[in-house]
């Protein structure tokens, strides 16, 4: 006999972002295809210093910190590069120059392949992604709660897929709560693979966020070993802002 799902309510999509170039601004969508692998065009690109042919860590060196402040979209399959209201191609050689310009030292972006893998004026990623990554609304108010200052927890530090608004049920760090089960969200069906690990990227000045180091050691100290969840797609389908996520906990 087959066992019945017992589903619950879980909470609604209020943030939905993709990150066309690795390490850079990403955008913020209204909805999107969740497919085998992830959000398409999701981090398909990424940079290097030509000096030395290492890949953009803006987490680890201090001269790629600046990168968060460039912004990426997704124009048809290939990535852009927004500046002062315009928008360039990035396998252009003005993105490069823009690029290298922004960052005080020679620097050239290259469309990714896969993990572990090597093709000529490519680049490989510096690890294994996941399909997506998620962040509640419960963890970051924990957090929040944590600080002296609550106004430097903001979902862009996080650098998620997707944010969701969770019930007002849901307390603490919700995502750690949850590993191996399977959410609905939109159309879609994702299992909850693992916490996500990290990094002083949590830490780093973006926009109007300060660098605020206390962010990743407050994480460090009470986030169970990491904050937000790693997820793999089970079931493709379509989201978009607003739509109920479902907890399947059978």
């Amino acid at each position: 006999m087959a066992r019945r799902r017992i589903m619950t309510a879980f909470g609604r999509i209020k943030e939905i972002w993709r990150y066309p170039i690795s390490s850079m601004g990403g955008e913020r969508l209204d909805g999107t295809e969740l497919a085998q692998g992830g959000i398409p065009g999701d981090r398909i690109w990424g940079i290097i210093d030509r000096r030395d042919g290492t890949v953009a860590a803006p987490e680890k060196r201090k001269h790629w910190r600046p990168l968060p402040n460039l912004v990426a979209r997704l124009k048809g399959d290939r990535p852009e590069i927004g500046s002062d209201g315009s928008w360039i191609d990035a396998g252009s050689s003005l993105a490069g120059e823009l690029v290298s310009a922004f960052l005080d030292f020679p620097a050239a972006l290259h469309p990714h392949v896969r993990f572990g893998s090597e093709a000529r004026d490519h680049i490989a990623p510096r690890y294994q992604r996941a399909d997506i990554h998620i962040v509640t609304s419960a963890s970051m108010n924990r957090l929040a709660g944590l600080l002296e200052d609550p106004s430097h927890v903001d979902s862009r530090r996080f650098r998620p897929n997707i944010v969701i608004e969770t019930d007002a049920s849901r307390e603490g760090f919700v995502e750690q709560q949850i590993i191996g089960k399977v959410l609905s969200i939109g159309k879609a069906r994702i299992v909850i693979s693992e916490p996500c690990a990290r990094c002083s990227f949590t830490a780093l000045a973006q926009g109007d966020l300060a660098f605020e180091p206390a962010v990743l050691q407050t994480i460090a100290r009470h986030g169970e070993g990491g904050f937000g969840a790693l997820c793999q797609i089970i079931e493709p389908g379509k989201i978009g802002l607003g739509d109920q996520t479902t907890l399947n906990e059978a």
